[in-house]
């Protein structure tokens, strides 16, 4: 299983003026940033946030999950998450440029520590890894850094994303109640990204979700979470986490049975669920979370 990392980024609704975030209506003051994975690779064709797989640079002094996570958005959407503009960046005309560690003979991590640029707080929301029946399996951890007022080096670049050649189709910001709302027909989204959706919908200014997340327990958000997907006889998904009363036993190989898929009270104790139906490509259509328990990962 190999580690990753994935960031989930946010920015005020108007500091994306005229971005697609802007389009529809939403209760929210802030859109997530949002790629789309181009077909034939990993997660292919699927809407997720920014992030990958942790490599060698990252590691050193720090976190190496927020320096993966950091470094990933940067060299999928040309953001570079610092507290302030690195000086090798403020000599030059062109400031837009992406590939630091070719430029500079230097990895990113390094680029980053010789100009003493910090990466913008980040605060761990969850820890995903794939389902055992798949081939290919990630331990990621999800982080999320909320872009403020203040932060006017991360503002000046809004606008200036690009699609990283080869790896991206398009990008995206996208307020969470809006990209749930679009889920319901055509958005198709992953379990991981639409469970974060979900919990952020619950904050419409992105203030109070910052708030929230300093208040998370970090040894509780790093309980890795795996989940199990079973297809019910109405022909839907359902994606069972950790906690529910009808989650596996994972040492057994044990599978739920197919009443036990079915859950005629939303509001009853023991379940832990995402309720779906399969997409034609990139993920599952009107996801519905179910959680009832406090058990997993902890509720923003």
């Amino acid at each position: 299983m190999r580690s990753a990392a994935s960031l989930i980024v946010t920015a005020p609704l108007a500091a994306l003026a005229g971005r697609t975030a802007a389009r529809g209506d939403t209760a929210c003051n802030y859109g997530v940033l949002m790629v789309r994975r181009v077909g034939g690779g990993s997660f292919g064709g699927a809407l997720v946030f920014p992030g990958g797989v942790q490599e060698e640079q990252d590691k050193g002094p720090g976190d190496p999950h927020v320096a993966c996570a950091i470094r990933e958005t940067y060299e999928e959407t040309g953001l570079l998450l610092l507290a302030a503009e690195p000086p090798a960046l403020r000599a030059r005309a062109d400031a837009s440029f992406r590939d630091l560690s070719t430029m500079h003979s230097t990895s990113f991590r390094d680029f980053c520590f010789n100009n003493g640029a910090s990466a913008l707080r980040t605060h761990m929301l969850a820890r995903w890894t794939t389902p055992r029946a798949q081939h290919k399996r990630f331990d990621t951890r999800f982080l999320m850094l909320n872009i403020g007022d203040d932060d006017k080096f991360a503002l000046s670049q809004l606008g200036q994303e690009q699609v990283q050649a080869g790896e991206l189709a398009e990008l995206d910001w996208i307020a969470p109640d809006q990209a749930l709302r679009d889920n319901r027909t055509t958005l198709a989204l992953l379990p991981p990204q639409a469970y974060m959706l979900h919990e952020l919908s619950q904050f419409r200014r992105w203030q109070d979700l910052a708030r929230r997340a300093e208040l998370l327990d970090r040894s509780a958000t790093d309980r890795p979470m795996e989940p199990v997907l079973s297809r019910r006889s109405d022909g839907r998904v359902v994606a069972l986490f950790p906690g529910d009363r009808a989650y596996p036993d994972m040492q057994e190989n044990e599978l739920p049975c197919d009443t036990d898929l079915f859950c005629r009270e939303p509001h009853a104790l023991g379940l832990h669920r995402m309720e779906m139906d399969p997409a034609p490509v990139g993920g599952f259509l009107a996801t519905n979370l179910i959680r009832t328990v406090a058990y997993g990962q902890p509720r923003l």
